[in-house]
């Protein structure tokens, strides 16, 4: 009988039959279509490289055929982190660790980060930290898992997420670092810049006659140029923008509102409706959040109420991503110095509320500006009467495995003295 090698033909019509008895035949059969039906139910994976071609002494072509793909699993990979410019998003595991059938190897993992559906060039990391080019643009990740040469599985992280401009934390005078606006009772505005570590570096004047406002913040970029800017609020309830122009001055200053004098509050809200530009929260005179939303060039979009029963609300700031994750923050102190996170999943509405902190009562300012000490978590900060200025250390998303969710600082510490002589701090 003639040998066959795999790749010849054969001729069915002479090949010889099988006289086996048929029922060995049907569960041959069985097999095969039970086969076929896991494979068709495994997830995806990569298919196998082109068997190499071998040779043996008698220069025969046979086939070396590779080890078979295995089904790889992995939980839903998360998109968490800071969508802002100068934040960092980080690509998380979910739901359950990968694994591979049949068992074997150790997994390892790649990244490809994508802007409006184009790869990033050189973003291949776990993390990525979002430029100027993100801003408006949307960001998403996939990550791969691999075992073997063959045995891999691709997902998208949820959610892709859409990049806000530059928040209040990323600093007045550029170096994306916490720095202080203070006002002095002579009326100038001053700067204490942060080196990013916990450690304060010479204060500047930014300018004179600001005691001309009766409320002032700031909102981070809101007219949408990189920078991080500055309103004010006067008597006559006239609010003005002034532009930062990133390096600790201004470029200039001009009205983008009038009649904001009946508000009990004003404050910075981040991107609240996800739209990539910074808005604004408000509390009038009814106890309603009313928000305000950013058009990106230094004026609004329609306002509208996000929640009602606010009363003595006061003060209103915002956390920015709080939690570590991209869910937006806002705090408030109530009467009884309560602190309470409202927290948005940056769809234009708040999700949820939370008690953060207790006995913020009797202190002549609270508020938050950033990461003070360096770890890439949003710290809080606070002013007594006596003029010390006590920092208060987030734990970011760290407080969701700490065993208790509740705690959601470190601890605190007192890191300056003499700011009960200002009339305003932001």
């Amino acid at each position: 009988m003639a040998s066959h090698f795999l790749g010849e033909s054969l001729d069915l019509a002479t090949a010889p039959r099988s006289t086996a008895p048929n029922r060995p035949r049907r569960l041959v059969a069985l097999l095969t279509t039970s086969l076929l039906a896991v494979a068709m139910a495994a997830p995806f994976i990569a298919a196998p490289a082109s068997a190499a071609p071998h040779r043996d002494a008698s220069g025969r072509a046979d086939m070396v055929l590779p080890a078979a793909a295995r089904p790889v699993y992995m939980g839903q990979p998360q998109l968490n982190g800071d969508p802002t410019v100068g934040g960092i998003l980080k690509a998380e595991l979910g739901g359950y660790a990968p694994f591979v059938i049949p068992e074997g190897g150790t997994p390892s993992f790649t990244y490809r980060w994508t802007r409006d559906g184009q790869a990033i060039a050189g973003a291949t990391g776990s993390t990525y930290r979002a430029t100027a080019a993100d801003l408006g643009r949307v960001i998403a990740v996939f990550v791969t898992v691999s075992y073997d040469a063959e045995s891999r599985l691709t997902l998208q992280a949820d959610y892709p997420l859409r990049i806000a401009a530059k928040p209040r934390a990323r600093g007045f005078n550029g170096d994306d670092t916490l720095d202080i606006f203070a006002r002095d009772a002579a009326g100038r505005l001053l700067l204490y810049p942060t080196d990013g570590r916990g450690n304060w570096r010479a204060a500047q004047v930014l300018g004179t006659g600001w005691n001309v406002f009766n409320l002032l913040f700031s909102p981070g970029d809101f007219d949408g140029d990189g920078t991080v800017d500055v309103i004010g609020r006067d008597a006559q309830g006239r609010l003005f923008l002034y532009q930062g122009n990133g390096t600790g001055g201004w470029k200039k200053a001009f009205q983008i509102g009038q009649g904001w004098q009946g508000f009990k509050t004003i404050s910075a809200a981040g991107d609240f409706n996800g739209d990539g530009s910074n808005d604004l929260i408000v509390v009038d005179q009814w106890h309603q959040a009313i928000l305000y939303p950013g058009n990106g060039r230094g004026g609004f979009l329609q306002a509208y109420g996000v929640d009602t029963y606010w009363i003595n609300q006061d003060p209103v700031f915002a956390m920015g991503h709080f939690g570590g994750r991209s869910n937006l923050g806002v705090v408030s102190r109530d009467i009884h110095g309560e602190l309470w996170l409202h927290e948005s999943s940056r769809n234009g509405w708040f999700a949820g509320t939370e008690h953060i902190g207790t006995g913020f009562n009797g202190l002549t300012s609270v508020g938050s500006a950033g990461d003070f000490n360096g770890d890439n978590k949003i710290d809080a900060y606070s002013i007594d009467a006596s003029g010390r200025l006590t920092m208060y250390y987030g734990k970011g998303s760290d407080y969701l495995n700490s065993g208790r969710p509740d705690i959601r600082w470190y601890g605190q510490s007192v890191v300056g003295w003499g700011w009960g002589g200002f009339t305003a701090v932001f």
